[in-house]
């Protein structure tokens, strides 16, 4: 695997071990239990992390960071409907009970 400086990710069968790219991305050892442990975190948080490198500026592992709050989901079409319908009866109630008093010289 490798990690690029903006923290996307790229896995590669036949180049577990190397930056491919030769392009001084992080590489992460796919062939090792801690280089599997560390993709998979890697996976899970990206891009959401920051780097911890050792002396020799090579990856040994990340911290995750907090990720931006999510966007309130849109309304499905049911619930616009729904507070279509809503908002009709309520324009509706407020003219039944504003115009028809007018018209019978009272209540309704």
């Amino acid at each position: 695997m490798i990690v690029k400086q903006d923290k996307g990710f790229e896995t590669n069968s036949f180049y577990p071990d190397t930056d491919w790219y030769n392009d001084e991305n992080y590489v992460v050892d796919e062939t090792t239990e801690l280089g599997q442990l560390l993709a998979e975190k890697i996976k899970k948080h990206a891009p959401y992390f920051e780097f911890v490198l050792n002396e020799n500026r090579e990856l040994i592992d990340i911290i995750p960071t907090e990720r931006p709050p999510q966007p309130p989901p849109e309304p499905t079409e049911l619930e616009i409907l729904q507070k279509k319908v809503a908002m009709q009866d309520t324009v509706i109630e407020e003219l039944m009970f504003s115009i028809i008093p007018q018209l019978t010289g009272g209540g309704i």
